[in-house]
């Protein structure tokens, strides 16, 4: 379809599916090693796609502000409807504590989450200077693609959050709110691939912080179960209260906590 419909496109295609860390570097190595001039490099994720000709505005940001290296705008998951995990904060307790107790919402300069919310930044239209976009739409300056790549031990998932950690050694990361683009996201995933994110930001965080800290990983993965057993608590609340139905969000939910409990013995 691609060859049919696009003949002026390069297609890279694979016999397997690689993960998304691969398939990124497989782009960043055919510009590398045809010696493509680029000024930015935009990896866009298959089901997103831009809302508008707000990208312009996202470029031109960046050409104005040459100690920003890497943008993402704001990600909508529905009509009207934000999604979580755009960007944030460095994953550790504070920030996974702030993002799940609700205090990065109530005081987000005080309190910085794991994940921000995007419905006050955006509102507000604050560029926002984070550690970590997410790879749904990362744009990133070229003079850094050349000397970056995504790390391979991830087949999906934090591989974003590991990579602004290099960008980060070059210049800024910044939430640009002005704009935007619709994030499909399947409706139909299996439950191994959407549980997947968990396992992978547990496996960032062992990698950060050590071997020699077990302990710490246990006190995260007990926050995440918290939160997820606060918001399970809440949306049934709402569903007693009112006319909403979030039977399928529990069910989810309760599905993390347990995939949680069982990593305890893996």
């Amino acid at each position: 379809m691609v060859s049919k419909e696009y003949p002026d496109a390069i297609l890279i295609q694979s016999p397997e599916n690689l993960g998304f860390s691969r398939a990124m570097n497989a782009g960043l190595d055919y510009l590398n090693q045809n010696k493509l001039p680029c000024d930015y490099v935009v990896f866009l994720n298959d089901d997103a796609v831009f809302r508008d000709e707000s990208l312009v505005g996202l470029i031109q940001y960046l050409k104005k502000n040459s100690h920003v290296y890497a943008a993402l705008p704001s990600v909508f998951s529905g009509h009207d409807q934000l999604q979580t995990g755009a960007g944030g904060y460095e994953l550790s307790l504070s920030t996974a504590f702030f993002y799940f107790s609700g205090l990065s919402i109530l005081l987000p300069f005080v309190f910085k989450g794991f994940f921000i919310h995007q419905k006050y930044f955006r509102n507000k239209g604050i560029v926002l200077e984070v550690d970590w976009i997410s790879g749904v739409c990362l744009v990133l300056k070229g003079k850094a693609a050349d000397k970056l790549r995504f790390p391979e031990d991830y087949f999906m998932y934090a591989e974003d959050v590991a990579l602004c950690q290099e960008i980060k050694n070059f210049g800024k990361i910044v939430y640009f709110p002005s704009a935007q683009i619709f994030h499909v996201r399947e409706k139909n995933r299996s439950f191994v691939y959407s549980s997947l994110w968990l396992d992978s930001l547990f496996q960032y965080y062992k990698l950060k912080s050590g071997s020699k800290k077990p302990s710490r990983l246990w006190f995260l993965k007990i926050i995440f179960m918290g939160g997820f057993l606060m918001r399970s608590f809440g949306y049934t609340v709402v569903d007693f209260f009112s006319q909403k139905n979030y039977q399928k969000k529990r069910k989810e939910l309760r599905d993390y906590i347990r995939h949680i409990w069982e990593s305890f013995s893996r």
